[in-house]
């Protein structure tokens, strides 16, 4: 078989476009929507150019204000689309508003990742294995969009993917991940790639399960009613679309294993 290789010598010839801020990136990319790539950290962007993905032009989001913001607000914090994971687990206002995700955060992706890659290219790839999808999903997120008539979007996290977990198309720049307060967060990455699953508790009892590695995108859902973290959890499951089969894991076993994690992690967030 002929494999797939990466490239420098895939990568197309393309106009480099430095906007100065939010309202002119998304008007830039909202004139050849179909061949204009964002550029923040490059992580994806990169690799798509590698394996030939054909784009006129690449807009560099280097020069756009307040996309590496972390900012405290009445209503929770708002995290900027270009903050890395490094800066979000070395945040203060993470660490002392949302402990666990700051914690958790500690061990994703390798130096290069953590250094490069930023939240906002991290949500917007919806690849099913990619973990802040799952923390900005289980904890009720807001998306803010800048659209490209200058006109601000938001919509839910968990709208990324539709109710069979595939990606839902997006116009527009993320620029900020709005997260509300008084949110508890539990995470559970032990079987990765088969499955990760983070789990949020509001304010008002309220829960939202997110998982990752199952399906197409990032998948999250609300908590369904139970007397106890096992009926629950076996409750919720039960109204899943059925997860994939691959080299790595069954559909069957995955819904097994996530119906497992969610009850461990509602069993944490209660004994908490």
């Amino acid at each position: 078989m002929l494999a797939v290789h990466r490239s420098r010598k895939l990568i197309c010839d393309f106009a480099l476009l430095r906007p100065g801020s939010a309202e002119e990136a998304a008007a830039l990319q909202a004139r050849a929507p179909a061949t204009s790539l964002f550029l923040a950290g490059g992580i994806d962007v990169i690799n798509r150019l590698k394996f030939g993905t054909p784009v006129d032009s690449v807009i560099h989001l280097a020069g756009v204000p307040g996309l590496r913001d972390i900012v405290e607000t009445a209503d929770g914090l708002v995290i900027g689309a270009a903050v890395t994971h490094d800066q979000l687990q070395a945040s203060a206002l993470v660490r002392a508003r949302l402990p666990a995700l700051a914690d958790t955060w500690s061990a994703v992706g390798n130096i290069r990742i953590r250094l490069k890659g930023t939240l906002g290219g991290n949500l917007m790839a919806r690849e099913p294995a990619y973990d802040f999808a799952l923390a900005a999903m289980a904890a009720g997120a807001q998306l803010r969009f800048v659209e490209g008539d200058g006109q601000v979007r938001r919509i839910a996290a968990a709208d990324l993917t539709d109710g069979a977990g595939r990606p839902v198309p997006q116009s527009g720049l993320l620029t900020a991940i709005e997260l509300p307060q008084g949110v508890r967060l539990e995470f559970d990455r032990a079987l990765r790639p088969i499955l990760s699953l983070a789990l949020g508790i509001a304010r008002d009892g309220a829960g939202r399960v997110a998982i990752g590695c199952s399906y197409a995108a990032p998948l999250a859902v609300p908590l369904m009613r139970g007397e106890s973290p096992a009926e629950i959890a076996r409750a919720t499951v039960a109204g899943l679309p059925e997860p994939v089969s691959d080299h790595h894991a069954s559909g069957a076993y995955r819904k097994r294993m996530i119906e497992l994690l969610l009850r461990r992690r509602l069993k944490s967030a209660v004994a908490a």
